[in-house]
């Protein structure tokens, strides 16, 4: 049972990380459109931007 809930629990948060940086990655689409930047991750490490 411990193995069961441990592996829902990973898979769980494997999933949320997917979700999130997909999330990430629509919003840096949309703000590309206003700034022609080439990298789709560029959002994600732009500091003093």
């Amino acid at each position: 049972m411990v193995t069961l809930i441990g592996i829902l629990c990973l898979v769980v948060l494997c999933s949320l990380i997917l979700i999130l940086s997909s999330v990430a990655i629509s919003f840096a689409g949309r703000k590309q459109s206003t700034k022609s930047s080439k990298d789709p991750y560029s959002y994600l490490f732009d500091v003093y931007g």
